[in-house]
């Protein structure tokens, strides 16, 4: 089984998040042309998520710090009309705290989430009611991935250093996975099949097998000093995009993670947002207000376009 809704594009716009800046920005999907700025958000808006039907956008209010140092914690997730490009409502999480990262499940199903709360919120899609609220088995989660068939959702948990599977038919958890360190880090592949998961501590990839929820391979990331953060398969599961926070640069992996090339990007890379084109990826170097327009098959920057303050997330629809 395999599933668009997890992996948004299209050639109508591009959507960002920009979290130095606190806005969400439209550029052109063509030449990258700023061509809209939305603000007035509480602190801070960080992820992102496409709907299905393209129509609204869905963007986590964290708070006004950062990972581990978070006082005043955000308890919102805005919803932005991405036809009229206007900031149309809030949901809330309350009384959950620091709302993150952000999925699609089946028929409808929103989940996000709640870093501090040590909780994933299963949200109705329209109304923003919440349905449900999981426990992760940790008050550090900050991203989630959820299976195809919306059977499971995959939680990593940065310093506790282990992937938290969560039964979303039961609404219960399910298993931990135990990594060798703490992580940054998670993506699922479009089929379902694997996540790859990002040591917070040396340049590696892990990879868990959804159908065991077991490690099955490790995978080094070459020419980095420092540990990556964000990992990504492309829509169309081609190619994997890695990048590291820490150093101005990525990686690119065809799917059976043997090969490996390694590209330089702006300061502070983080997100990326995969071109309908199936060929092009455009990375956010969140530290110098930039993107990097990559080619993927040749694993070449194309070009750097000035972009926002400091964009974490980004995506076409």
């Amino acid at each position: 089984m395999v599933s668009e809704r997890n992996f948004a594009s299209g050639n109508d716009g591009l959507v960002a998040v920009d979290k130095v800046d606190n806005k969400v920005l439209f550029f052109d999907p063509t030449n990258y042309k700023l061509v809209r700025t939305l603000d007035g958000f509480a602190p801070r808006v960080h992820d992102l998520l496409i709907s299905e039907d393209h129509a609204r956008a869905f963007v986590p209010i964290y708070g006004d710090g950062i990972h581990g140092d978070n006082l005043h914690p955000g308890h919102l997730i805005a919803v932005i009309d991405l036809k009229e490009k206007r900031h149309i409502g809030d949901f809330s999480v309350s009384p959950y705290e620091t709302p993150h990262g952000i999925r699609w499940g089946t028929d409808g199903r929103l989940y996000c989430i709640c870093e501090n709360s040590g909780v994933v919120v299963e949200l109705d899609a329209d109304s923003g009611t919440i349905q449900k609220a999981m426990q992760v088995g940790s008050n550090k989660g900050h991203r989630i991935e959820v299976l195809p068939d919306g059977s499971k959702l995959y939680a990593e948990t940065e310093e506790d250093g282990f992937v938290s599977v969560i039964d979303l038919k039961g609404h219960k958890p399910l298993k931990k996975i135990s990594l060798p360190s703490e992580l940054d880090g998670l993506g699922m592949s479009p089929d379902g099949t694997t996540v790859l998961v990002v040591d917070a501590k040396k340049p590696t990839l892990y990879l868990i097998d959804t159908a065991q929820d077991e490690l099955v391979r490790t995978i080094g990331l070459e020419h980095y000093e420092k540990a990556a953060q964000i990992v990504r398969y492309s829509p169309n599961g081609c190619f994997v995009v890695v990048t590291s926070h820490e150093e101005p640069l990525g990686t690119i992996l065809r799917a059976d993670l043997n090969e490996q090339r390694t590209i330089q990007l702006g300061k502070g890379p983080m997100d990326m947002a995969f071109h309908p084109d199936g060929r092009t990826v455009v990375i956010a170097n969140q530290n110098d207000g930039t993107i990097s327009v990559v080619d993927l098959p040749e694993g070449e920057v194309l070009r750097t376009v000035d972009a926002g303050a400091g964009i974490e997330s980004l995506s076409f629809y």
